[in-house]
Formats: C-alpha cells, sequence, structure tokens
C-alpha cells in the first residue's frame, strides 16, 4: 500500500479507525465470497450434466479461491501485528511505532505483505479475464468491442509488474503512491467499460429476448438486478468511491482499500454462480436471437395453451426452433392448442 505520507509522523484518528474498517470489511466481504463458494459447490454436486460449463466453472473457480485466502492470510497476519503485537511493544517499553496505519506502511516490504500484494494482484488478473470472456460471449464476438477492454487489462498487467517490484522493496520511491494509482485507474477504467457495455447491451437484447420467451421468462436475463450482476457494477461503484478518496488523499481511501480483491471476488463468482445454475447469458442464448427467431413476435401470454388457435409450429420451421435453447424451446411448445 504505497502513498507518500512520512512513516515519522503518528497516526491520526481518522487513519486509524480507517484501516481497523477497512480490516473489518475485509473480512466480511471474505466472508459473503466463501458463502457463495459453498453456494456454488451445492449447485455443482447438484448438476446432471458434466459439460464443458461444469469444467470451466470448476476449474475458475478452484483457481480463484487460494489466491483470495492467501491475501486474506496475510491481511489477518499484519492486522494482528498492528493493532495487537505493536501496541504491546510499546506498553512493555519498545520504540512507539506511530500506530496500525504507520505500522503497515513501514513494513509494506516484509516478505508477507509482498505476498499478500502479490496474491491480490493476480486474483485480479484472473477475476477480470472472466468480464473479457462475458463481454465476447454478450456481444456475439465482436472484436470492435473487445479492442478497448484488451488494450486496458494489458496495460493494467504491464502496470502492476513494477508496482509490485517496487512494494517488495525496503526503501519506497516516491512515485509509488503515483504509480499504485495509475493501476488502480486502470482497473477503473476497465470495469467501467465493461459495466457500461454489458448493461448497453443487455438493454437492447430485453425486447428481443421479450418477444421470443415472453416477459416473465426474459426477467431472468433482463430484470435491474440480473443486469447489475451481470455487468459487475458493485464492483464499479467500490472503486470508483475508492479513487475519489484517493484523488483527494482522504485517509478514508483505506477502509474501501483492503476489501478490494474480495468485492472483486464476489462480483465474478455471483456471475459463475449463475452460469453453474443455467441462469447466465450464454452463447445458445445470444445466438438464437440472431437467427430470425424474434421475428415471429411470440406474445408474452405464450404460457396460456391457446385451444382453437393456430400452433407457433404451424408459422415456424422446426429447425428454427431447434436454434433455440432447450430452456426456451418448451415455450414454443407450450403453445400448442
Amino acid at each position: 500500500m504505497g502513498g507518500n505520507t512520512t512513516f515519522n509522523t503518528p497516526d491520526t484518528p481518522l487513519e486509524a479507525r480507517a484501516a481497523f474498517f477497512g480490516t473489518y470489511l475485509a473480512v466480511l466481504a471474505y466472508g459473503a465470497l466463501l458463502m457463495l463458494y459453498v453456494q456454488l459447490t451445492g449447485v455443482l454436486i447438484a448438476r446432471p450434466g458434466r459439460g464443458m460449463t461444469f469444467w470451466l466453472v470448476l476449474a475458475y473457480s478452484v483457481a480463484l479461491s487460494p489466491l483470495a485466502t492467501a491475501t486474506i492470510g496475510t491481511i489477518f497476519k499484519f492486522s494482528v501485528e498492528a493493532f495487537v503485537e505493536s501496541p504491546l511493544r510499546t506498553i512493555k517499553g519498545g520504540a512507539f511505532e506511530g500506530g496500525p496505519f504507520r505500522f503497515y506502511k513501514k513494513n509494506s516490504s516484509n516478505y508477507v505483505d509482498v505476498l499478500g500484494e502479490v496474491s491480490a494482484t493476480s486474483f485480479g488478473w484472473l477475476a477480470d479475464i472472466l468480464m473479457l470472456v462475458r463481454l465476447w460471449v454478450i456481444w456475439k464476438s465482436s472484436w470492435l468491442m473487445m479492442a478497448v477492454p484488451l488494450l486496458l487489462y494489458i496495460t493494467r498487467v504491464a502496470v502492476s509488474i513494477p508496482m509490485m517490484i517496487v512494494i517488495a522493496r525496503k526503501t519506497e520511491p516516491a512515485w509509488t503512491f503515483d504509480i499504485s494509482t495509475s493501476y488502480h485507474s486502470l482497473m477503473l477504467a476497465f470495469n467501467l467499460y465493461m459495466t457500461c457495455m454489458i448493461c448497453l447491451r443487455l438493454h437492447m437484447l430485453r425486447p428481443r429476448l421479450q418477444a421470443v420467451s415472453g416477459k416473465l421468462h426474459a426477467s431472468f436475463y433482463t430484470s435491474v438486478i440480473t443486469t447489475f450482476v451481470e455487468s459487475a457494477g458493485f464492483f464499479t461503484m467500490w472503486q470508483t468511491i475508492f479513487l475519489i478518496l484517493r484523488s483527494r488523499k482522504s485517509p478514508i481511501q483505506w477502509a474501501f482499500f483492503f476489501s478490494i480483491p474480495f468485492i472483486l471476488g464476489v462480483t465474478r463468482m455471483l456471475i459463475i454462480l449463475r452460469l453453474a445454475q443455467d441462469r447466465a447469458w450464454s452463447r445458445d442464448l445470444v445466438e438464437s436471437i440472431h437467427h430470425g427467431v424474434l421475428d415471429w413476435q411470440v406474445s408474452s401470454t405464450q404460457s396460456i395453451p391457446l385451444h382453437g388457435a393456430p400452433s407457433i409450429s404451424d408459422f415456424t420451421p422446426q429447425n428454427h426452433i431447434n436454434k433455440v435453447p432447450k430452456k426456451i424451446q418448451g415455450n414454443f411448445y407450450g403453445l400448442r392448442g
């Protein structure tokens, strides 16, 4: 956690409280992430199929888990040192170390903190790969939409490597704060783009999906909450607040800083959970919208049998119906009188 505050100045009350509440929020966010892992495990165990989606979800979740655990482990270790052992040393006659916030900064080159920084940064790299894949799927493999986030992602990875090297040094140069701010700015730019583009795309597809499956079924894919989850909007809000506070050099920024990787993980795991439950936007669903299926303008009352009315299959070729995902095909057959 690089900064430009001198180590010799003791903590202000606001800095000490921010460090404490930041640690507390990090623990809460990790707990939420752990609960999502438990729920995901239950879904995967109960899942009847073991196709490609199952194995990809499993591999991605397993890869994220040790990184998140290593990050929270280093936060626990440093919290005990800063809030318990350092004050005890002072009580026993040792030199005053400035408070928990200064303790964090003085010992940022400690191998425990370096391990935490590497774990948190690697966690961010891996977590954002999911958003690249989601954008690729939702925008129907559009390289035009992928150009900006790919550039931002590569730039962020390039900036994060020297940032970790600088943090590992015993003496941090004056520009450590600037490079750390640049890293988090690139993270915000990436996630802001993802949130905006995914929200825009889902808004564009909403009326067309309603025409295919009806408003009730479409609400599982296009509701406000679903859009917020699919676009990882909560993390974008969190990162925005953090950067505003950081740009103003407010000590309150540290209340948001420690939990960043775990808030990031929660938003990604919510998407993963929807994928495991077959409730997330998929390639099949997007493809069905682009095969002329939507021109049929199926009514939102399609689940009610229309006795005496022509069947949808009388107007729609069977091969077109087969292009619709299986979980939606049943809605068409339900129209038969």
